[in-house]
């Protein structure tokens, strides 16, 4: 069982992986359950996951004493564009106003502060709203209840088209990774053959979403699951592919940096190393293998 903040192209590489039977040749059967950040971090923890997708939150739970490591990256930047009503046409109109995000305390929380931030905007001047999955935040942009949210593709994109302001990319504030794969350091250890295999699944769906040669399946693959014109669907995976890690790595100096906006926004005295965060022995096994 897999958590997933939501379904996006963020998490296309599980969908489409499973649906394609890529995981299936690795004896894997995942199951894609979607719920909040922090129900799912309390979930794996407890032993009711097997892993969770979402790194800011495992990473805000590894923070404060939980016991799960990050095991592979599947972004090494987030994709998220903050996407606002369409009069709202400069960030510093956001202050006073509602922002929704799936959990404050995740990637897409920090993001937004860090955008924020970057603006000359304290983030407690604005309001943040949890949605606690991506579908309900653009649900919320979409029926007013929010000025501006942060949009995964092709979210970010279909909102784009229908005349949403798009204000800023997260990637240029936070570079924070958004998904990936966290297990717990029991699941690590009791379990390693699992996470082999999952983790074969992902590099296997990665390389052939990589492949330019699968770009036009690709495109048909997003604007059906997600009913978008085809346009909005290769705008979306151009987006997409640019962030996607091509080995499950990430460079250590960006984990570093990490790190650092995590304390600071977290407000943790403790010094963290990317060493506390991952353990990246599975997938180094793997790569030289390969």
């Amino acid at each position: 069982t897999v958590h997933i903040p939501g379904k996006s192209l963020a998490v296309m590489v599980l969908y489409f992986g499973k649906d394609k039977g890529l995981f299936f040749e690795e004896g894997i059967d995942a199951q894609l359950v979607a719920m909040s950040p922090p129900v799912a971090i309390a979930a794996l923890m407890a032993g009711e996951l097997d892993f969770s997708t979402t790194l800011g939150a495992a990473t805000a739970a590894i923070m404060r004493g939980s016991s799960l490591k990050r095991v592979f990256y599947v972004q090494q930047d987030p994709t998220f564009a903050l996407t606002a009503q369409p009069e709202i046409k400069a960030i510093r109109e956001l202050t006073g106003k509602v922002i929704g995000v799936n959990a404050p305390t995740d990637a897409m929380g920090m993001s937004a502060k860090m955008i924020l931030k970057g603006n000359g905007i304290d983030p407690s001047q604005v309001t943040f709203l949890s949605t606690q999955v991506t579908e309900n935040a653009y649900k919320a942009l979409l029926s007013r209840r929010i000025a501006a949210t942060l949009l995964p593709p092709p979210y970010a994109e279909e909102a784009e088209a229908k005349g949403y302001s798009r204000l800023a990319e997260a990637k240029d504030y936070a570079p924070v990774s958004t998904i990936g794969l966290v297990a717990s350091t029991q699941a690590l250890i009791k379990n390693p053959g699992k996470v082999q295999s999952v983790i074969r699944g992902l590099l296997k769906t990665m390389a052939y979403l990589h492949n330019p040669m699968n770009r036009q399946e690709m495109v048909q693959y997003i604007a059906g699951s997600f009913k978008v014109e085809p346009s909005v669907a290769e705008k979306a995976l151009a987006s997409m592919l640019a962030t996607y890690s091509r080995d499950g790595t990430k460079p250590r100096k960006a984990v570093e940096k990490e790190i650092e906006i995590y304390r600071e926004t977290l407000q943790v005295a403790k010094a963290f190393t990317p060493d506390d965060l991952e353990d990246l022995s599975i997938l180094r096994k793997l790569n030289s293998s390969r």
